[in-house]
């Protein structure tokens, strides 16, 4: 991965505006002299990661932190990095600016920001990754749900920009969106369109990352269960009659199960701050409390907070 963009998901991660791990310096000006060049770093970054819940050990966070004081960088930050809900008591009580505690739902979301960049949308500051950097992002995304490192799953629901989405669900059971695109684990998945969230909140059965929407492929699927293949296959030829342009096209496919009808659609009552004007709610896709909607809320606003 390119060092800006290295930088960038660190930045995010120990709340840092300015993380710089190595500098490329032309005509540096030394004592009394003046080299052509300079690679040099001034920042410590020392990592502790556990991959279980409540493991953290004071005494082991003591001893990095005066290993650290031999380091001569000027940035020294120690980055606890678990899986816990929230900050851990043997971190909390360390008085001591250098250590900084994350989880990996904070990994998963900074790697999302990133991947959702495009060269014509983001700052020139900014590093947009490569083919191959989003496929490794894509990847360590991945390994980290399957690991089960990422917090929440049973309460999360995954809401999605559905104009599309909406009808093609009502007809097939079924969401499509672009290939190997990265989700947290979510127990549902919910439909916001024409201004709300539609009632019906399916749940989240199986998912295949990346298939090819054409019936000899669907037929020859080894990863569909019989049942799947019965259903895309129905999909994919309705696909064809229509002309749509869903047909032949390589999506995720996310399979869906009838689960739960909320009272009422939540209506969007979202506007900007300097405006009255309406900010759809959800813009690509987003994330909402499965028992706060369960509570059958009427405006969008009342799920604010619950990501």
């Amino acid at each position: 991965m390119n060092n800006q963009l290295a930088e960038d998901i660190l930045e995010a991660l120990t709340d840092e505006s300015d993380l710089s791990l190595v500098s490329f310096d032309n005509q540096v000006a030394g004592t009394d002299s003046v080299p052509d060049a300079a690679i040099r770093s001034s920042t410590a970054l020392w990592f502790e990661t556990k991959t279980s819940r409540d493991a953290v050990d004071r005494a082991q966070l003591d001893n990095h932190l005066q290993a650290l004081n031999e380091d001569a960088a000027e940035l020294q930050r120690l980055l606890v990095l678990t899986p816990d809900g929230r900050c851990p008591d043997e971190v909390a009580v360390v008085d001591d600016e250098r250590i900084v505690w994350t989880n990996f739902d904070m990994l998963i979301d900074t790697i999302e920001t990133v991947l959702e960049r495009d060269v014509g949308t983001v700052e020139a500051s900014m590093s947009v990754p490569t083919e191959r950097e989003a496929f490794l992002l894509r990847e360590l995304s991945r390994f980290l749900y399957d690991e089960d490192l990422v917090s929440g799953k049973a309460d999360r629901v995954l809401v999605v920009a559905a104009r599309k989405a909406w009808p093609e669900y009502q007809e097939h059971g079924l969401y499509f969106c672009q290939p190997n695109r990265s989700f947290k684990p979510v127990s549902h998945l919910a439909f916001y369109t024409d201004g709300e969230i539609k009632t019906a909140v399916p749940e989240v059965m199986d998912a295949i990352e990346s298939i090819e929407l054409t019936e000899n492929t669907v037929r020859n699927h080894a990863d569909l269960s019989e049942t799947q293949r019965e259903q895309l296959l129905a999909a994919v030829t309705q696909f064809q009659e229509d002309g749509s342009e869903r047909h032949g096209e390589t999506e995720k496919v996310i399979f869906l199960d009838d689960d739960i009808e909320i009272d009422r659609p939540v209506t969007n009552n979202k506007t900007a701050s300097d405006s009255n004007r309406t900010v759809a709610f959800v813009q690509g896709h987003r994330y909402v409390s499965f028992s706060t909607l369960q509570t059958n809320p009427e405006y969008t606003t009342e799920l604010e907070g619950d990501e």
